[in-house]
């Protein structure tokens, strides 16, 4: 069951190496959590700033039927933007997994695994939180907090059992229903199918929305999108 077991760290330099490191010591279910991260990675291997008073942790999956990385990624990303509006935060995605509110990212999430051959040995999900912790000057333009949106702090092990609780509830709900939880990630989209963007420039429509790119129309031509700052910058 997802988080029945909790290993906790003070300084780790990563949750998810942690996770991939000792995975044969390992259940599935079980969550490795840090006060602080000295390597913390997000997306593309960049450096996610991870000190004290923020939610640095990682959930393992060990799959005997689900083995794709996208679906536990959804499961996570789509949990905690529940858990966040449950507690009057406007939190929406940023395609594919990161969590962000009034046009700041709050939350990221990287899913990483080990394979033997193309099947999931185990498979880390690891979730980042700013939740009452400092946000430097130089990216505070880019990235919030739960204390500055709701202008309180609020207990960092409350914020973990309520996401792990939706991820229970919502891995029961949609391990039978992998189409529904699709749904309801595309719906929580910052953007959605049919919608008009620029792009490089001119005008493009999002033709279609996958886990891992984008398809974009253009004059051109069709395009695929692979990472958001191919959109964002």
């Amino acid at each position: 069951m997802i988080g029945e077991k909790l290993y906790r760290f003070e300084i780790i330099d990563s949750t998810n190496r942690y996770v991939l490191e000792n995975h044969n010591l390992l259940h599935s279910g079980d969550v490795v959590i840090a006060l602080e991260q000295t390597n913390g990675r997000g997306r593309g291997g960049k450096k996610w700033h991870s000190p004290r008073g923020g939610l640095w942790f990682s959930v393992v999956f060990k799959p005997k039927s689900i083995k794709d990385l996208n679906f536990y990624t959804k499961l996570s990303s789509v949990s905690v933007v529940q858990v966040l509006r449950s507690i009057k935060v406007p939190a929406y995605l940023r395609w594919p997994n990161d969590v962000y509110s009034h046009g700041k990212k709050l939350a990221g999430i990287l899913t990483e695994g080990i394979f033997d051959g193309e099947t999931p040995l185990v498979i880390a999900v690891g979730i980042g939180m700013n939740v009452n912790n400092h946000i430097p000057d130089e990216i505070k333009h880019l990235a919030t907090s739960i204390r500055e949106l709701r202008s309180r702090e609020f207990p960092v092990d409350e914020i973990l059992s309520l996401i792990l609780k939706k991820m229970r509830s919502n891995w029961k709900k949609y391990k039978l229903s992998k189409g529904a939880l699709t749904r309801l990630w595309k719906r929580m989209l910052d953007i959605k199918e049919g919608q008009k963007i620029e792009f490089q420039g001119d005008d493009a429509t999002v033709y279609k929305i996958l886990p891992d790119r984008l398809l974009i129309k253009t004059k051109k031509g069709f395009e695929e999108i692979a990472s958001t700052h191919q959109l964002y910058g």
